[in-house]
């Protein structure tokens, strides 16, 4: 009999243990690298480092007047929307961490109180 009790506490703590390697380790690096996929695929379409270091060339070889007038305005765009995008991805990150880490002291807290707020 005490041998049966000894199996099903350790079957309920290890599912237990799977739940928390699960919820604080294995999903949180699924954010991670969907967060660098992101963050890759951003610098990828809009390369804020090729726009600053080709800033005051002409855009596709043109080397007009127009070009240059083009050209200036058009990669400063580029790099404050890069910019912004990066600073939304950070931030939409931060959030959902925080939010991924406390919804089960959130939950738990609802079970024993019967009440949000």
């Amino acid at each position: 009999m005490l041998i049966f009790f000894e199996s099903l506490l350790s079957e309920i703590f290890y599912d237990f243990y799977l739940f928390l390697k699960f919820w604080f380790y294995d999903s949180l690096k699924f954010l991670f690298n969907e967060f660098l996929k992101n963050l890759l695929s951003i610098e990828k379409k809009f390369s804020i480092r090729l726009n600053i270091k080709h800033f005051f060339e002409p855009l596709y070889g043109i080397k007009s007047i127009e070009g240059y007038f083009y050209a200036i305005p058009l990669r400063l765009i580029i790099i404050l929307i890069s910019i912004l995008l990066h600073i939304i991805n950070i931030l939409a990150l931060i959030l959902f961490i925080i939010f991924w880490i406390s919804m089960p002291f959130f939950i738990t807290f609802v079970i024993y109180n019967g009440k949000i707020f």
